[in-house]
């Protein structure tokens, strides 16, 4: 928790920084993402490497800070629900679908971002804390259910969720006159998904995502 809140006293210093600036411009943005898992080892975490992309949700906060005409800087953030459906396996039920669920607090702390007319295009790093997973399991019965361990605790030896990941980003978006925005966006994240600290190899497994967005830029007067 100690990191949370770091990281967002971080990102509100930046945002009070900014807002001294004559350009800086306040938005709000929803919209859905498509989320999946790239690496050499996400078979260990889908059976066969089996994934699906579901639609999740994401609403967010921007603040532009433009420094000249055609450059500025974009701070954000966003929270998101992301949903993946993948393959697991067990003896008594053999192959079957699970989703796996997970909501984020998603940083974009600081984006360079190139403005014309109405086109912006941006790139920086990000930042991700996760707030909580499960994954769908059946019982004896045959019945799906929530199964939380796979985020785990203090006494989770391995195989949990990593708490942070961090990356990268790169979007587009096209802002009318009347302060309407449409986006997109991808996400590229670093860190394992999943802690492996009792096991002789860490599994590589990343987070991969993609934003589509609807917005409004409240623009000073």
């Amino acid at each position: 928790m100690k990191k949370i809140y770091i990281i967002l006293f971080l990102f509100c210093f930046l945002l009070k920084v900014s807002a001294q600036q004559t350009g800086l411009a306040f938005g709000i943005s929803s919209g859905i993402n498509g989320s999946s898992l790239n690496g050499q080892n996400v078979d260990s975490l889908s059976t066969g490497g089996v994934l699906k992309s579901l639609t999740g949700q994401t609403i967010g906060i921007t603040l532009d800070n433009k420094l000249s005409k055609y450059f500025g800087l974009k701070h954000e953030v966003f929270y998101s629900r992301k949903l993946i459906s993948l393959q697991l396996n067990d003896t008594l039920n053999g192959d079957y679908k699970s989703k796996f669920k997970r909501q984020y607090i998603e940083l974009f702390p600081v984006s360079p971002a190139f403005y014309y007319k109405g086109i912006q295009l941006f790139a920086g790093p990000y930042i991700g804390i996760l707030l909580n997973a499960s994954l769908q399991r059946k019982n004896a019965d045959g019945n799906l259910y929530t199964d939380k361990s796979l985020y785990g605790n203090g006494t989770t030896p391995s195989k949990y969720s990593q708490k942070m990941d961090a990356g990268f980003t790169a979007g587009l978006n096209y802002e009318f006159s009347n302060g309407i925005r449409l986006g997109g966006r991808y996400i590229q994240g670093f860190v394992p998904l999943i802690e492996n600290a009792n096991t002789n190899s860490q599994w590589k497994i990343y987070n991969e995502s993609f934003f589509v967005t609807i917005g409004y830029t409240f623009k000073n007067k």
